[in-house]
């Protein structure tokens, strides 16, 4: 099971226990049925529920729709990797924490791959409320990856902001292309995460010269 759907939760009793996993079940099991191919809304419900083990009309004791299925597993994404950049942060000096960043990121496109695939896919999708809810993660988890860009007296908080916006763009189209290699295409993984690293460091480089060259 992805490791975005396994979060802790405080100790519950044993309905609650057995609702939490019957949703994640449910979110696991979309994941599962998308596979590397499918989209969101070439599911149904009724496909869900069968790959989950419960009846149709259990679903919506979780979830309203599909849609907010999709809607759910987008937030799980985004709250996972904002966690990722906080504990980068918290394990590297500002110099090093992006790195850190790219590599913990990595990590979880790799063990989570089917989350990911999903969410590259709906990026451009059918589906316009979860596209809007893609972007808006994106946004959020700029905002958190600009925590470690903040050097005012280098850049201003309008150009950190905008950076973090292009690296975590950088990084999420990346993160698609490295999700068409195959498991065991190690070297081309790395070139993958090396040229990465190359982008982000042009973007940083780039708007610390910017800044620079607006004060001349």
């Amino acid at each position: 099971m992805n490791e975005c759907l396994l979060n802790s939760f405080p100790k519950m009793n044993k309905r609650d226990s057995q609702k939490q996993k019957t949703h994640s079940n449910l979110l696991e099991s979309a994941l599962q049925l998308m596979g590397e191919e499918k989209g969101l809304g070439d599911l149904s419900l009724r496909e869900v529920t069968a790959n989950a083990g419960i009846v149709p009309a259990a679903f919506y004791r979780h979830f309203k729709s599909m849609e907010e299925l999709g809607l759910h597993l987008v937030e799980e994404c985004s709250d996972r990797i904002q966690m990722i950049v906080g504990d980068a942060r918290l394990k590297g000096a500002y110099r090093s924490a992006l790195q850190l960043t790219i590599g913990y990121f990595f990590d979880y496109v790799t063990n989570n791959r089917s989350l990911f695939r999903f969410i590259a896919r709906e990026r451009t999708g059918g589906n316009r409320k979860i596209r809007e809810n893609i972007r808006e993660a994106m946004r959020m988890i700029a905002r958190e990856l600009a925590k470690d860009m903040r050097m005012p007296k280098l850049i201003s908080k309008e150009d950190t902001s905008f950076a973090s916006e292009l690296i975590v763009s950088i990084c999420f189209q990346m993160a698609s292309d490295y999700l068409d290699l195959e498991t065991n295409e190690h070297l081309e993984m790395r070139k993958i995460k090396v040229q990465t690293i190359k982008q982000v460091r042009l973007v940083f480089i780039g708007t610390i010269r910017g800044r620079k060259h607006k004060h001349r």
